[in-house]
C-alpha cells in the first residue's frame, strides 16, 4: 500500500486510464498510437490536441496546454491539485488516506499538517484580537472597511507579544516549531522566539481549498502610519512547503466563481485594494502582493479567464508595474486591457470615493496595450523625433513577439502601424530555445551524414506530434532529437544506450540535459518507465517530452540498428567537429584516422 503522497501520485498515474477519463471531458479519436480530440482551453476548431497513452500525457499544439492526468481534470475543473488528486483517484478506483494528503514523505506529512493547524490557529487568534481592540476597528472603518468585509476576510490583529500564541497552541498540542515552520514565529539569537507580525494588522492567505496558507500583515498605529520608517509597511510569510508567492493570488478562492462566470479577471497590487473592489460588488479581482505577476500566476489565471482588467496604481510607478506585467500575461495568450485611473488615485481610494458602477464604466474604457505604451511614451508622438519613434517602437514590438496567435499579433501590429503613421512592420513571434509543436509535421528522419557512410537508416518517421514554429530544427541536430524520441520510445534502446552515448556529443542543451536525466534513471533503476521518468522532470521538460511522438512498429532488430544509425550520426559530426577547429597537427591526423575508422566500420556491417 502507497504510504507516501508520492506513492499515492503515481498509483494514481499508473491506474488512471487517461483516455477515458479526458474523453469524458472531450470526444477523442485514434489515430495511430495516440488519441486526437478539441482542445478545451482554447477556441479549437481543428483536433489539436494530442492524448498519449504510453506516457499518460496530453499536449495542445495550437495553444501549448499539456500535462498529466491529474493536470488536465485540475485545469478544466478548475480545482487545486489536491482536489484533482482525489477526484482522478476516485475514477482509477485508488483510496487516498487523508492523513498524507499533504506530504511528500511520512516526515514531512507530519511537519506540514502541523504547520496548517499553526496556521489555522493563528488566524482564529488575530480574529479574536482585532475584534477587541477599539482603535484598530476604526482605524479599518475610517479606512471605509466593513465589519462584514472584515469578517468574510478574516482580517486580524496579531499581539505585541508571542506569549499568547504560544500559550494557546501548547494547549492544542501545537509544537513550537510548527509555528516556526509556518512563518508565523521568528527564532532570534539565543532561542528567543517572537511573533513576525507583531502588532500588524493581519490579511489571511489561503489556497483554492480554503486552507490558511500564508499571512500579510501592515503595520500601523492608530491612525495607520508606521511606527518606524525603518520598518518595511508590509511582511509576508515566509516560503514554505505549501506557500509560494510566485503562484499564490490573494483572494483567489472568493474571486474564483466570478472569474469563470464573466470570463474576465482584475489584478490588483495589494490587499486593501482587493478588499475596496470586494466591496464595490467587483468579485472577479486578486491582488499580487508582496510580488510581481508571474508566469504561474497568469497560468492559474488562464483557467478562470480569458481577459485580465491591469488595475494598478495611476502612478509613474503604477504604470512600470503595468509594463512589468504585460509580458506574461500575452505569453499566456490573454486579451489585456489597463484602465486609466488618475495619478494621484489607486483602485483603493477611487473604489471608496466613486463606487462599483464607476469602476465598471472606467473598465469600459479601458486601453488596450498598444494604447498603453503609446500613452506612457515619454513624449506625445506628435513632439517624437524618428529616433524616439524607433526606440517606443521596438519596445512594442518585443512585446508583440511574445504573443502566441499570429491573427492578434497582426491586429494589434496595425493598430500601432497606424498610430506611428508608419506604412508596414513585420513582426514574428520569438523562437523558443527548443522546438515547440503546433500542428501536423511530416519531417523524415535525417541522420547526418549517415547515408553517405551506408548506415541502414529506420522507417521514415516523424519526430514530432506537431510542427514547429518558424521551421523544423536545423537538419545538424534532428539526429539529436531522434535519440531522445527513441530512448523515450525504447526501454531496450534506454538500456542499451546507457554506456554508448556521451553526453558532449549533443549540442542542443534541453535535449542533453534530458538524455542525462533519462541516462542516470535508467542507471539507477536497471529499466525504464516514462510515466514515472517524467515525475522528475519540471514543466518545460515534461512539454518537450510531450511533443515527440512515440515510434510504433519497430522490433528489437529495427530498434537496435536505428540506434546505431543515430549514435554513428552523432559521433561523426563530433569527430568533424573536433577536426574543424583542432590546430595541432598530429592530433588532426589521429582524428581523420578515427573517422575512417568509423566509416569503414560502419559499411562494413552493424555498427
Amino acid at each position: 500500500m502507497a504510504s507516501t503522497l508520492r506513492d499515492i501520485i503515481l498509483q494514481v498515474k499508473e491506474n488512471a486510464d487517461i483516455v477515458m477519463i479526458i474523453g469524458q471531458y472531450v470526444p477523442l479519436k485514434k489515430a495511430g498510437s495516440r488519441y486526437l480530440g478539441l482542445c478545451p482551453f482554447h477556441h479549437d476548431r481543428s483536433p489539436s490536441m494530442n492524448v498519449t497513452p504510453q506516457m499518460g500525457i496530453y499536449k495542445c499544439f495550437a495553444c501549448g496546454a499539456g500535462g498529466d492526468v491529474l493536470k488536465f481534470v485540475q485545469e478544466y475543473e478548475k480545482l487545486d491539485f489536491i482536489d484533482a488528486l482525489k477526484t482522478v483517484a476516485a475514477r482509477a478506483g485508488v483510496t487516498i488516506p487523508e492523513n498524507i494528503l499533504f506530504s511528500k514523505d511520512d516526515e514531512d506529512k507530519s511537519k506540514a499538517s502541523q504547520a496548517l493547524a499553526a496556521n489555522q490557529l493563528a488566524c482564529q487568534l488575530y480574529q479574536e484580537e482585532l475584534a477587541g481592540n477599539a482603535e484598530v476597528l476604526a482605524y479599518l472603518a475610517g479606512r471605509g472597511i466593513s465589519d462584514e468585509t472584515r469578517k468574510h476576510f478574516q482580517l486580524g490583529l496579531a499581539p505585541q507579544s508571542s506569549d499568547k500564541l504560544l500559550k494557546r497552541a501548547g494547549a492544542k498540542g501545537i509544537p513550537n516549531q510548527a509555528l516556526i515552520d509556518a512563518g508565523i514565529l521568528g527564532e532570534a539569537a539565543g532561542g528567543r522566539l517572537y511573533d513576525r507580525f507583531s502588532g500588524r494588522l493581519i490579511f489571511p492567505i489561503w489556497n483554492m481549498s480554503g486552507h490558511v496558507i500564508g499571512f500579510g500583515g501592515r503595520i500601523l498605529t492608530a491612525q495607520g502610519a508606521p511606527k518606524d520608517p525603518h520598518q518595511p509597511k508590509y511582511v509576508n510569510s515566509p516560503e514554505s512547503p505549501f506557500y509560494h508567492k510566485s503562484k499564490v493570488l490573494y483572494g483567489l478562492n472568493f474571486a474564483r466563481n466570478g472569474m469563470d462566470k464573466l470570463g474576465e479577471a482584475v489584478i490588483v497590487e495589494g490587499y486593501m485594494d482587493l478588499l475596496a473592489l470586494w466591496q464595490a460588488g467587483i468579485r472577479n479581482a486578486v491582488a499580487v502582493s508582496g510580488t510581481a505577476l508571474t508566469k504561474d500566476h497568469v497560468q492559474i489565471l488562464s483557467r478562470f479567464a480569458r481577459k485580465v482588467f491591469l488595475f494598478l496604481d495611476g502612478d509613474e510607478p503604477g504604470r512600470k508595474a503595468v509594463r512589468r506585467s504585460l509580458e506574461p500575461l500575452l505569453a499566456q495568450g490573454l486579451e489585456v486591457k489597463v484602465p486609466v485611473l488618475p495619478a494621484e488615485e489607486d483602485p483603493d481610494s477611487f473604489a471608496r470615493k466613486f463606487g462599483g458602477e464607476k469602476i465598471k464604466e472606467l473598465f469600459s474604457q479601458s486601453e488596450d496595450i498598444v494604447g498603453f505604451l503609446l500613452r506612457s511614451a515619454a513624449k506625445p508622438l506628435d513632439a517624437m523625433s524618428p529616433e524616439e519613434k524607433e526606440g517606443l517602437l521596438g519596445d512594442c514590438l518585443a512585446l508583440l513577439q511574445t504573443m502566441p496567435s499570429p491573427n492578434v499579433r497582426e491586429q494589434y501590429l496595425d493598430e500601432l502601424r497606424k498610430k506611428l503613421g508608419l506604412k508596414s512592420i513585420r513582426v514574428h513571434r520569438a523562437r523558443p530555445a527548443y522546438p515547440q509543436p503546433a500542428s501536423a509535421l511530416a519531417a523524415p528522419l535525417v541522420l547526418a551524414k549517415a547515408a553517405d557512410a551506408g548506415v541502414e537508416k529506420a522507417d521514415t518517421v516523424a519526430v514530432f506530434s506537431g510542427a514547429i514554429p518558424g521551421g523544423r530544427p536545423r537538419e545538424e541536430a534532428l539526429a539529436e532529437w531522434q535519440l531522445l524520441q527513441l530512448l523515450i520510445s525504447s526501454p531496450h534502446a534506454s538500456i542499451a544506450a546507457l554506456d554508448r552515448v556521451k553526453l558532449e556529443w549533443l549540442q542542443v542543451e534541453i535535449v542533453r540535459d534530458l538524455v542525462d536525466h533519462l541516462l542516470a534513471f535508467v542507471e539507477e533503476r536497471a529499466s525504464f518507465s516514462v510515466k514515472e521518468f517524467l515525475e522528475r522532470l519540471s514543466t518545460e521538460q515534461q512539454d518537450t517530452i510531450g511533443a515527440l511522438r512515440i515510434l510504433e512498429g519497430m522490433d528489437a532488430e529495427q530498434e537496435r540498428r536505428h540506434l546505431n544509425g543515430i549514435l554513428f550520426a552523432l559521433e561523426l559530426r563530433d569527430l568533424y567537429k573536433r577536426l574543424r577547429i583542432e590546430t595541432d597537427f598530429a592530433k588532426k591526423i589521429e582524428l581523420q584516422k578515427r573517422i575512417h575508422s568509423l566509416q569503414t566500420k560502419s559499411k562494413g556491417g552493424p555498427v
